[in-house]
């Protein structure tokens, strides 16, 4: 399985972490605990043979044809299958970039894959370009294309909702150690209000939001600290007590966080490498 990343052009990265590549093979995914976990990001994928997904919770795997696919927020974490040898290419999108792109409330989308003419018009000229960016080799060619296409879809209107990028950042920098109610103080907006506006623009109520990135915090201290016991490690990360964070490893990714990690699975080196590039501010257009 290999993975790498790639950066946007500057007028692009407000919106994007990041272009991503992945290969995969129906040899590197025959273990159920091969999973990505969830980061509060949304996507674009692009692929040319057909992928299966499977969010977890849901016992159906969703098939995702060849061309171009919007995933929406994921609530846990997110399992691929192929039938061959098939390479990914993403477009990772930043929690805020969607709230002022979609019309419908993006709570909709959650654990959803939808061809990406389902959420945006699609020109000729649009799908054309999927195409390219599907079956290129050259990944200077595919970041030329995909950037023409974003600028298509964006319609060259990059203005982003300030409020709630200075409200997921909040939460981020925190690493999701926050009181919910820090947010009412901090922003001066009612508990109601707040919720609705996270669900309605970012797909997911500030609490979740908290959950998964806590949750996330850990795995980079597990990938940070490798032979540190996970008791040490959950406490660490904010967790009341090892039962506590259990219950919440198990919500997320439907097994025991021991036999998770005695499986060292692929994906999940994956995902704490791109959260440990997401806290640093690696990702974020201010660095």
């Amino acid at each position: 399985m290999k993975y790498q990343e790639f950066q946007s052009s500057v007028h692009l990265s407000k919106h994007i972490e990041c272009y991503w590549e992945m290969d995969l093979s129906p040899k590197d995914l025959k273990s159920p605990l091969e999973l990505l976990s969830p980061d509060c990001t949304f996507d674009i994928l692009i692929t040319n043979h057909p992928v299966s997904i499977k969010f977890h919770r849901d016992n159906n795997w969703t098939k995702v044809n060849p061309g171009a696919n919007f995933i929406g927020q994921k609530n846990n974490c997110i399992s691929f299958s192929v039938k061959q040898n098939t390479r990914l290419f993403g477009i990772r999108f930043k929690p805020f970039a969607f709230a002022n792109l979609s019309p419908i409330p993006l709570f909709h989308f959650n654990d959803q894959s939808l061809p990406l003419d389902q959420l945006f018009q699609l020109k000729i000229s649009d799908k054309n370009f999927i195409q390219k960016i599907a079956s290129s080799e050259e990944m200077d060619e595919k970041i030329e294309l995909v950037e023409i296409l974003l600028s298509n879809l964006l319609e060259k209107s990059y203005a982003i909702d300030q409020t709630l990028r200075a409200q997921t950042n909040y939460i981020l920098d925190r690493k999701g150690l926050i009181k919910i109610n820090n947010l009412f103080t901090e922003f001066g907006v009612s508990k109601v209000t707040l919720r609705k506006h996270f669900l309605n623009k970012l797909g997911l109520p500030p609490k979740r939001v908290s959950r998964i990135w806590r949750l996330n915090y850990f795995l980079q201290l597990k990938n940070t600290y490798p032979d540190y016991n996970l008791t040490e490690l959950c406490l660490e990360a904010g967790f009341y007590d090892q039962a506590h964070f259990i219950k919440d490893f198990k919500h997320f990714f439907g097994a025991g966080p021991r036999n998770f990690f005695q499986y060292d699975g692929a994906l999940i080196k994956i995902s704490q490498e791109a959260i440990s590039r997401r806290f640093s501010n690696q990702y974020d257009p201010r660095s």
